[in-house]
């Protein structure tokens, strides 16, 4: 669970630049569950990510390298 005081929304721009996932690819791991769902933020399209979240996708895949 994360706490308000460290929640921060990551757009779409953002999660690609930090994760170098292009957006096409982000959308796919979604639909298999292998990368976190965005969330909606506003009306519309408008949507994000949680930090918290993609920054525990990237450490996962880290520990994965490193178990090998």
């Amino acid at each position: 669970m994360t706490t308000q005081a460290n929640i921060r929304f990551l757009r779409q721009k953002e999660v690609t630049h930090l994760t170098g996932i292009p957006r096409a690819t982000l959308y796919l791991l979604m639909s298999k569950g292998l990368f976190p769902k965005q969330i909606s933020i506003g009306s519309g399209h408008c949507v994000a990510w949680l930090e918290s979240e993609v920054l525990a996708f990237m450490q996962e895949r880290i520990a994965a390298r490193e178990a090998k």
